[in-house]
Order: structure tokens, then sequence, then C-alpha cells
């Protein structure tokens, strides 16, 4: 039984433009591509199937004619098309899949590591899943519902940075959000702060750094935690109360940790707690995952989460950041195409997990998007922001981008001694700044 002739004569006779909207040329074998191409044209510019007549018409080769006549001479059988197109899709992916190894095989090098290893071999996950429809959308629109569920309105997520934004604005689990800023600007930051509130929520999170290393990280979450100042944690310069105060915090991961903390009241040996601690288990509902890697790749991110998601179970995912991830170990950071791939990738990746997805990107100094623009199409939400320090101390988010809200941003006061931000509401410079030449200015009218 030849299904593609047999699919392309039942889409034809029954002008089913909705099953023809979802086929794809490279899931049809090499000698019907033509057809296909012809049928699509007259689909793209009359919006509707040709008939077998106007088809004929339209083609002058005999090779090609000859192929169209034996679609119209196909047997006719009792099978939907959308199972006819399943079939279809199912043979394409598992020759793809076989073409894909045999590749990988042929082109292995018996020095590569494992990681390089597992990297092409979720590069060709990756391939198959950009190439194939894996969702029926027959099958999402009979199940899809109206309205949120009471459970998904509840699970809602809250960025953590300002109290008064909370309020309003909150994210749907498979939103990919992004926030933009220049270098240096406390894009990092951002991050640390969403995770140690939602660590304070008792919700766990995976974060996966590629400049700063997980120490670093766990360092900076400890200082917006706990209120202790970051360059004492970092230079482990801390008073008796502050060694307390950390060493509750570090304890509360593990699992026996209370435990293990009542001996350190006693010995006030950091290391020792350490050690004790190192016996015990995390608690996996309760966690702040870093992963560290310096080459991170989608492959990489995929793996962990594929590993980790339903033992954690956690409220957000970060990936810090979207610009320095590659698709593969042989891919380029900065290559704009790419880019836009790796951003609609990790929007795809938020939606499979159904967990929110932030990731920051740089900026240039207009607050464009660098490299690529093209990086905010795949996100529901995106901000740029500005950090002041001095007199001002806050940070200001100015929404780039909101698919199902209102474009409205936010200013959070910043405590830099802990690199707190929020959650309290602070004035945004700009707008003191645009209100004091507002002021000159009606005044030197006046005058």
């Amino acid at each position: 039984m030849n299904v593609t002739s047999i699919l392309l004569k039942k889409i034809i006779l029954e002008a089913d433009s909705d099953t023809w909207a979802r086929i794809r040329k490279h899931y049809l074998p090499a000698e019907y591509h033509t057809v296909f191409s012809v049928i699509n044209k007259h689909f793209e510019e009359i919006g509707s199937i040709p008939s077998f007549d106007a088809l004929k018409l339209s083609i002058r080769s005999n090779v090609v004619l000859d192929t169209v006549f034996a679609i119209q001479a196909a047997a006719d059988v009792e099978i939907d098309n959308s199972q006819l197109l399943e079939f279809l899709k199912n043979e394409y992916t598992q020759e793809e899949i076989m073409d894909q190894v045999s590749k990988y095989l042929e082109e292995s090098i018996m020095m590569e590591s494992a990681k390089e290893n597992v990297d092409k071999l979720q590069g060709i996950i990756f391939h198959i899943e950009d190439r194939v429809e894996l969702k029926d959308p027959n099958e999402d629109m009979q199940r899809i519902e109206l309205f949120d569920s009471e459970e998904d309105l509840q699970n809602r997520f809250a960025l953590g940075l300002n109290a008064d934004y909370d309020a309003n604005i909150k994210f749907a689990s498979g939103d990919y959000i992004l926030i933009g800023g220049r270098r240096g600007s406390g894009k990092s930051l951002t991050c640390s702060n969403i995770v140690a509130n939602e660590w304070d929520k008792g919700r766990s999170s995976i974060y996966f750094t590629i400049e700063m290393t997980s120490r670093k990280i766990l360092q900076r979450n400890c200082a917006i935690a706990t209120g202790i100042p970051a360059a004492s944690l970092k230079n482990r310069n801390l008073s008796h109360g502050e060694w307390q105060t950390v060493a509750k915090w570090w304890a509360d991961r593990f699992d026996g940790g209370a435990e293990a903390y009542l001996k350190y009241t006693k010995h006030h040996s950091f290391d020792k707690l350490h050690q004790d601690l190192s016996k015990c288990h995390l608690y996996p509902e309760k966690q702040m995952d870093v992963v560290y890697d310096p080459s991170m790749t989608l492959g990489t991110i995929r793996s962990e989460l594929d590993r980790k998601v339903e033992r954690l179970k956690p409220s957000v995912i970060i990936v810090d950041y979207v610009n320095q991830i590659k698709k593969s170990n042989r891919g380029s950071q900065y290559d704009w195409f790419d880019q836009i791939d790796i951003s609609t990738a990790l929007k795809t990746m938020a939606s499979d997990y159904g967990l929110p997805l932030i990731s920051p990107y740089q900026t240039d100094a207009t607050g464009e998007a660098r490299f690529a623009k093209g990086l905010l199409d795949s996100a529901d939400a995106a901000f740029s922001l500005e950090a002041h320090k001095g007199e001002h101390n806050c940070i200001a988010f100015d929404c780039a981008k909101m698919r199902d809200d209102d474009e409205i941003g936010f200013c959070s006061t910043v405590d830099w001694r802990s690199l707190k931000i929020g959650p309290n509401s602070a004035v945004n410079p700009k707008n003191k700044k645009e209100s004091s030449e507002d002021d000159k200015g009606e005044g030197a009218y006046d005058m």
C-alpha cells in the first residue's frame, strides 16, 4: 500500500485543507516533492486544494504527470486522513533517526568525551523535533478548555522583585521570560533574586549558569536570602551572628540539617558543619540546583531537565544566559540565526516542561537586543533593566514585550550590600529627571 499516494488522493478529492496544512514536504518521498510544490503553490495563492484536472494543467513534465496519474489511481481506503498522515510522519521520523545516527557513527571520534557524545545525540533529538510536528492539533482542539483551572490560576508565577507589580502581573506555566541589560547591569543578580525568593517560599529551582560558578551563584543567593553583605560572604569575613545566620540557611537545604545545625551551635565550626551536612541528603522539594557549564549547549539543558524536573519539581528554570548558549559543541554563540533558534528552543522547553523559563539577554547602548533582535520573538514577556546606585539604589525594569497583558514596567529598591531587589517600589530616576525638566520648562514658560 502506497500511503503517500493514498493520502494525497484523499486530500485532493476531499479538498482537505486542514490535513494539507499539517503536511511537511520532507515527510514525502523525493519523487512526490514537485507535486507537493505545485499543490502548495495553489493552496497559498488561491487558498484551496486544486482538483486533479487543475493539477494536471499546471504540470509540464511528463515524469511529474505520471506521478499525478499514479496518485489518482491509488486505492480507495477507509482510513482517516489524520491516521495516514501520522503513519507517513512516523515512517519519515524513523528513517531520519537512522540516517542521523549513521552519520553520527561515521563521524564520531573515539577520543571524544562522554559529554561531546551526549551533546551530539541531543543534537539529533533537536534536529528531529525541529523537522517533525509532534503535537496533533485536532486532538488539542478536541480537549482544550476555554478557561485556566483554579489550580493553574493559583500556581501562576510571580517574579518576586516588586510586590506592587506581583499583585497585578503573574505568569503562566510554560511562559518564556527574557531579562535584558548591558554587561554588568544586574541580569544575573536579578536571576539570583528570583531563585532566592522561590527558595524562601519553599520551592525548588534549576539554575543553568555559563559564566559564574555554582559557588558564586550560591554565595549571591545566600546574601540575598539572609541580608548579609555579599562582600562579607565572598571574603569569609562574618561576625558571630552572621555566621549563625549563614549556618542556619546552609543547613536548611538538607534533610538532617536541623541536627547538624544544633551541633554547630556548640562547636561553631562552619567547616565541621559542612562535613556533617555532606553526609545528609538535599531536600528535593526545596532546592536551589545550580548547573555550571562554560560550554553550555541546548543538549546539556535538555538532558539536565529530563533528569531533574520530575524529582525536584521546580517552580522556575533559569538559563543564564541566552546569548552564551550553543546549539551544539561546534555551534557559534554569536551567530544571529543560531541565537534565534536557541531562543525558540528555550520557549519550547518552557512549554514542554510546563514551567516558567527565565533567561537574561544582552542589550546594546540603545536597549535593543545584541546580535539578534529576533531573540524576543519567542518570548512571552521581556524586560530591559537599568541599575541605579548612589542616591537612588534601585533597578528599573522597562517592559519591552508582554504577550497577554499591558506592557507595564516597574522599579524596585535594591540593597546593594546584600544584593536584595525589592519587594518595595522605587521612583524611576528617569521619571524624576523628566518630571524635573518638565517643571523647569513650565517655570520658564510662566516667566
